[in-house]
């Protein structure tokens, strides 16, 4: 800290460890955490605002309940995620992948899909504006057939 305005100096290449310890209700701002490892912590409740997680995994994560909103996720990976009841809000996620999601009573309002591609699905009560994919499908086939 310098004089009476204390201003923040950041330690270079300062390493915590903090091992069964609690924190509840705790605040980190203006902190950088880039390379950290985060092991059987309970984040029940946080709120991460103004955040840079680029190149993050997230492996055995319990998020039920939580919220998604202004994000952006491009070049992202949903593997074997269960996605019931969230909520993806006024975010960009180009070039994400989604691999054997369940996606069942999903529903898709004012996006941009383009390009989308869509492949070995079930689509069982499928609509889009109001169509029914699988119909739709079926009777593209049977013009296929008598051609």
């Amino acid at each position: 800290m310098s004089d009476n305005n204390s201003i923040f100096e950041p330690a270079i290449d300062k390493k915590v460890e903090l091992t069964y310890d609690s924190l509840p209700n705790s605040s980190f701002e203006d902190v950088n955490l880039s390379g950290a490892t985060f092991n059987n912590v309970n984040l029940r409740a946080a709120s991460f605002d103004d955040v840079n997680m680029d190149e993050s995994k997230f492996n055995n994560v319990s998020m039920k309940e939580s919220s998604f909103s202004d994000m952006y996720m491009v070049n992202s990976r949903f593997l074997g995620v269960n996605l019931s009841n969230t909520r993806f809000g006024c975010s960009i996620m180009n070039n994400v992948e989604f691999k054997n999601p369940d996606l069942k009573n999903s529903q898709f309002v004012h996006c941009d899909l383009t390009n989308v591609e869509i492949n070995d699905c079930k689509i069982d009560g499928l609509k889009i504006n109001g169509v029914d994919i699988q119909k739709l499908l079926e009777q593209h086939e049977k013009e296929n057939q008598s051609v």
